[in-house]
């Protein structure tokens, strides 16, 4: 039998951790996490409970308490409604294995990336003409395709030295890589179980549009190569290596996307970035089995 869960989806999660400080009301309202639950209709069951802060007990018996984020906001909210959340990471472990730097750490998959700590770096990395002629900036936390910059012919408009001059003055780099143009985009999860142990689930393809902001996860068994879902299980692994050495357990997932290599052919990149939470498309499976052995 499906275990019922009462969902805390605060998915301004990566704002939070991007400026833990201070942070109090949710910058995404229930009117709109209502909007987005279509997105997450595998891992949000229809039985399930969605909580927000008007929400008033009793829950079912054995409901199981889940966030989408364990941040301190979240935690707060989930127990000023009566309700104990399971077991977290603290936030520093958070808001260390969500960052692009800890992702960039395990290495690049696109040729030509690099993660930068200051304008000078950021301004030599954009003499290396990328093989596409154009860059794509992204901060350190950013999601759904938020938070990013083209840059075309290596040249800083003021307002993207802006954007990134920012960023740098936050202690917070800046992921400089090729603007390639996305074919398909998938996502692989997994959970790690404060044992260490990993459950990996099934390949995902995403929908995303020219940005590469989200717009949906298919239950289809995904359109991958075999060399390319190889590819997507050692990042996975590895990716879990490195999540459990940081302190963290927990779900996650990551994203890879099929693009067009210089000479025309299909290439891949198999993690283009970690997201240590849950995902909208998170596969409810996983969670279910992931459950039966916490």
């Amino acid at each position: 039998m499906a275990t019922r869960i009462a969902w805390l989806l605060n998915l301004d999660a990566d704002l939070e951790l991007q400026k833990p400080a201070g942070y109090r009301a949710p910058r995404i309202t229930a009117g709109r996490v209502s909007e987005l639950l279509a997105c997450m209709l595998d891992l949000v069951a229809p039985d399930d409970t969605v909580l927000t802060d008007a929400w008033r007990g009793p829950l079912p018996e054995g409901t199981r308490v889940q966030l989408f984020c364990p941040t301190p906001n979240a935690l707060a909210r989930v127990q000023a409604l009566g309700l104990l959340p399971g077991s977290a990471p603290p936030l520093a472990v958070l808001r260390e294995v969500n960052s692009r730097r800890f992702c960039a750490a395990l290495g690049h998959g696109l040729p030509g990336s690099q993660f930068v700590h200051d304008m000078a770096t950021l301004e030599q990395q954009l003499r290396q003409p990328a093989f596409t002629g154009s860059h794509l900036l992204k901060r350190e936390f950013s999601f759904a395709g938020r938070e990013q910059r083209r840059v075309h012919g290596g040249a800083l408009d003021d307002s993207t030295r802006g954007f990134c001059a920012r960023s740098f003055s936050r202690a917070e780099g800046v992921q400089v890589e090729p603007l390639v143009e996305r074919l398909a985009d998938f996502s692989r999860h997994g959970y790690l179980l404060r044992s260490g142990k990993l459950l990996v689930g099934a390949t995902r393809e995403q929908r995303c549009d020219a940005f590469g902001r989200y717009l949906g996860t298919s239950t289809e068994v995904a359109r991958v190569t075999g060399v390319e879902d190889e590819a997507l299980v050692a990042e996975l692994n590895k990716t879990a290596v490195a999540l459990s050495a940081a302190g963290y357990f927990g779900p996650f997932g990551i994203d890879a996307f099929r693009y067009r290599s210089p000479t025309g052919a299909d290439a891949f990149n198999p993690r283009c970035e970690i997201n240590a939470r849950f995902t909208m498309g998170y596969p409810r499976a996983l969670l279910e089995d992931a459950l039966t052995q916490e």
